[in-house]
């Protein structure tokens, strides 16, 4: 599993927490290391991108960053602000094997993302 979907809570004050709990979503033993990183973006990204309410995101996270590259969109969404809102829609995601725009944690993340 390269990706812990066994936390279901996420919350931090700082950046030490944010560092934290990326190496706990990551199972980062003692140092970061991007290629684990990478490796799990690739698996999310290949179980979710078929879904449109996933494409949405991405594509709306990608514009943060002036690109149109739904995958800049999954990285941008494990920014600091969107973790805890992204991860909870990963977590509904993974346990129902889909979501729809009723989910508190889509609708969630879609005002962040969208107001």
């Amino acid at each position: 599993m390269a990706y812990n979907y066994e936390i279901t809570q996420i919350e931090y004050d700082d950046d030490e927490g944010y560092q934290h709990t990326i190496s706990q979503l990551f199972f980062m033993e003692a140092e970061f290391d991007n290629e684990i990183i990478d490796r799990a973006l690739d698996q999310i990204y290949l179980k979710t991108k078929a879904h449109t309410l996933f494409q949405k995101v991405y594509v709306k996270a990608a514009s943060f960053m002036l690109s149109e590259n739904p995958e800049i969109g999954l990285a941008v969404l494990f920014a600091y602000d969107n973790l805890p809102l992204f991860h909870a829609v990963l977590i509904e995601f993974n346990n129902n094997g889909s979501i729809d725009e009723s989910s508190l944690a889509y609708v969630n993340l879609h005002k962040k993302l969208f107001s």
